[in-house]
């Protein structure tokens, strides 16, 4: 490249907005022209010199420098030009700028290879596209959060009960946060202190939440450590030991006139730091006011639900509700070849304490009787109250001798002496039991017919005196 042809072309392109520049293979600056100056906002020096002789790596940031020195370059020299790479220069002012190169490798005058360099300046057009950028996932964000919301007021309006609100609350909260562990509580506030939170959801090992919900209605937000430290000291230990270190709760509250009341809160646990940005947090808080809206709702139709399916008085499955449980346990032990049972009662004296002592004392007395027949059950089993004074028991895994026995020890659990009002007065009653096995070929018995099979054995056990048991094998 000779003086003259370096300096005529920098003559032309003196005044163009490009940087136009010429750099020796090791970055030094060689010539440009008026656009580099501005581009770079740096004088350069006097008029004369300009910014020859520095290094173009002085500009780039760590990031360009990085990619100017490993592909930049060796690309230069293999393949002699160099389109559209975006290289990024920290001006004078310390402002970052950004701009697309083009370059070209020759060979000057003196024998050296130079590269011939074009650079647009792309700052404006780099802001927009990251200001592009940054709307697209904005809106990707709102319309994610839109979607799970509007998923979760689908769910919620066709929701049966307290169940189904829990289940899509956690599965929606869980989505939102992408926690290692989600749960909800929701706490009866019309009933008394002493009453049971429904949970829902997982929690972490060893993490033993409050009996009831906190008072406070406001979210808490622990993003790390510290944070948790200084929001609950108390759990910090526990906490730690459970490899929690963020985590977040939001309250489910309704504003009453002169106070707020905690209906529950929804709990995200993190196993690491979390920014928790504000778009999770207000999906959280709308998860929460959905919740609020419809919880009554849905508690008042599991009360009604309960109450068609329950026994007003024992709180005890009626008949409706026992003979649902007895033929998915009868299809069960068809499945399984676990025999059933079923045990149908009749209390002896019960209506002589009724007429003598009043129906108040009579009403207890099978409360009494309910909880009873409960203690000896086991978990599993069944105890239903069929009206007036006869219970129903359904239970599986007994064969012919264990049935005999199993109702052996609910005629004495009934004739246990009884305390208050009617203390000394006997109480017995008649058992009828039948016993069913899976045989091949061999369809099980209805619920209904199981009942009336147990119903019959019963009146046996009474008409031999009372106060005994009458066992069948149910299809012989």
């Amino acid at each position: 490249m000779s003086r003259a042809g370096a300096t005529g072309s920098y003559h032309l392109l003196e005044h163009s907005p490009i940087a136009v520049f010429v750099l020796g293979v090791d970055g030094t600056v060689l010539e440009h022209n008026t656009g580099m100056r501005v581009w770079l906002d740096d004088p350069g020096g006097d008029g004369a010199t300009g910014l020859r002789g520095r290094n173009i790596v002085e500009w780039l940031t760590p990031g360009s420098r990085m990619l100017y020195e490993t592909q930049v370059m060796p690309r230069l020299l293999e393949t002699g030009r160099l389109r559209e790479v975006m290289l990024e220069i920290r001006d004078q002012a310390g402002r970052r700028r950004t701009a697309l190169v083009n370059a070209e490798l020759r060979r000057a005058d003196d024998g050296r290879d130079v590269a011939y360099v074009a650079a647009v300046e792309t700052t404006a057009r780099a802001a927009f596209e990251k200001e592009l950028v940054t709307a697209r996932r904005e809106a990707e964000i709102s319309h994610r959060r839109l979607a799970l919301l509007q998923d979760a007021t689908s769910a919620l309006a066709v929701a049966h009960g307290l169940d189904d609100l829990g289940r899509t609350l956690v599965d929606a909260a869980s989505r939102a946060t992408a926690a290692a562990w989600t749960a909800l509580r929701l706490v009866d506030t019309s009933a008394s202190a002493q009453t049971a939170v429904r949970e829902w959801g997982s929690t972490p090992g060893g993490i033993v939440l409050d009996a009831r919900p906190a008072a406070s209605d406001q979210q808490m937000v622990c993003r790390d450590m510290a944070e948790i430290d200084r929001a609950v000291p108390q759990d910090a230990a526990a906490l730690r030991t459970a490899g929690i270190e963020a985590l977040v709760t939001t309250p489910i509250v309704r504003a009453a006139t002169d106070s707020t009341v905690v209906l529950g809160e929804i709990h995200c646990w993190f196993r690491r730091a979390r920014s928790l940005e504000p778009d999770e947090l207000e999906t959280l808080r709308a998860l929460a006011a959905q919740a609020e809206r419809v919880v009554d709702h849905l508690r008042l139709r599991d009360q009604l639900q309960h109450h068609a399916l329950h026994d007003s008085l024992t709180g005890l499955p009626n008949r409706v509700l026992f003979e649902q449980r007895l033929q998915r346990m009868l299809a069960e032990s068809e499945r399984t070849g676990e025999p059933s049972a079923v045990l149908f009662l009749d209390l002896d004296g019960f209506k002589d304490i009724n007429d003598r002592l009043g129906h108040g004392v009579g009403d207890e007395v099978l409360r009494i009787v309910a909880g009873r027949l409960q203690r000896v059950c086991r978990a599993g089993d069944t105890v239903a109250r069929l009206g007036g004074d006869e219970f129903l028991i359904a239970a599986t895994g007994m064969d012919d001798d264990e049935t005999a026995r199993f109702a052996e020890r609910v005629r004495n659990v009934v004739r246990e002496p009884l305390d208050g009002a009617a203390t000394g007065s006997p109480l017995s009653a008649s058992v009828g039991a039948v016993h069913w096995h899976a045989a091949e070929g061999v369809e099980p018995p209805s619920a209904e017919r199981a009942v009336a099979a147990a119903d019959a054995a019963m009146y046996r056990a009474k008409h031999a005196g009372k106060d005994g048991v009458q066992v069948d094998v149910l299809g012989r």
